[in-house]
C-alpha cells in the first residue's frame, strides 16, 4: 500500500475510533469520519466501501472490542481450572474498563440488531465458546460442572459492570473506583473458588 493511502487510511480509522470514543458506535457516519479526519468522504468509500466495512476494519484491528487470550500454562506452576477461569475473566472486564472505545463498541454489540453487531456479536460467542474448549482441553472438569454456563454467567456479569466503569453506580458500587472494582473482583473471584475449588487443575 503507498504510504501516502497508509497515512490516510490511519486517519480515518483514528476518527472513527474518536467519534466511538465520544458519541458511540451510531454516531459513525461517512461524512462525520471524513469531517473528522480532515478528508474528502470519498476517500472512505474508496478505501473501505463505506460505513460498514470501515467498522469492520476497525474490528479485524482489534481496536473496538478486546480479545483475551487464556495465558499460557507455566510449566513451573500448576494452575487449577477456578484460576485460569478467573484470570480470563478478569483480564477481559479489566480491558473493558480500561478503554473508553471498547465499552462503547461492548455496549453497542448488546443494543443494536445491525449486520455489523451481529457478526460482532457471533465473533464475541465464538471466542469465549474457544475459551471454554482450551479451559477443557488443559484441565478435568468434573462431570457435575456445567462449565459452559457457569462461563456464560459470570462473562456477562463483569462486562456488565465493566460496562459501568465509565460512569455510575451498579447495585451500590461504584465501578469508576478502584475500591469498588477491587471489591467486584474479589467477589467473582471468590464465587469461582467455592464453585470449582482451587485445586482441580
Amino acid at each position: 500500500m503507498p504510504r501516502d493511502r497508509q497515512l490516510t487510511t490511519a486517519r480515518i480509522l483514528a476518527a472513527a475510533e474518536g467519534i466511538i470514543a465520544r458519541a458511540g458506535v451510531g454516531a459513525v457516519g461517512v461524512n462525520a469520519v471524513a469531517e473528522a479526519a480532515g478528508v474528502d468522504k470519498v476517500l472512505i468509500y474508496r478505501y473501505f466501501g463505506g460505513r460498514t466495512q470501515l467498522l469492520r476494519a476497525l474490528a479485524r484491528e482489534r481496536r473496538l472490542w478486546p480479545q483475551v487470550e487464556l495465558p499460557a500454562p507455566d510449566p513451573g506452576a500448576l494452575s487449577s481450572l477456578a484460576e485460569d477461569l478467573i484470570a480470563i475473566l478478569l483480564a477481559n472486564a479489566r480491558a473493558l474498563r480500561a478503554h473508553p472505545l471498547a465499552r462503547r463498541a461492548a455496549a453497542w454489540q448488546f443494543t443494536e440488531r445491525d449486520e455489523l453487531a451481529r457478526d460482532a456479536a457471533a465473533a464475541r460467542d465464538a471466542h469465549v465458546r474457544a475459551i471454554v474448549t482450551a479451559l477443557r482441553a488443559r484441565h478435568r472438569v468434573p462431570a457435575f460442572v456445567d462449565l459452559d454456563a457457569i462461563v456464560a454467567l459470570h462473562w456477562a456479569a463483569i462486562t456488565h459492570l465493566a460496562l459501568h466503569a465509565g460512569g455510575g453506580a451498579f447495585a451500590g458500587l461504584e465501578l469508576r473506583r478502584d475500591d469498588d472494582w477491587a471489591r467486584a473482583e474479589r467477589a467473582l473471584a471468590r464465587t469461582i473458588n467455592a464453585l470449582l475449588g482451587a485445586g482441580d487443575g
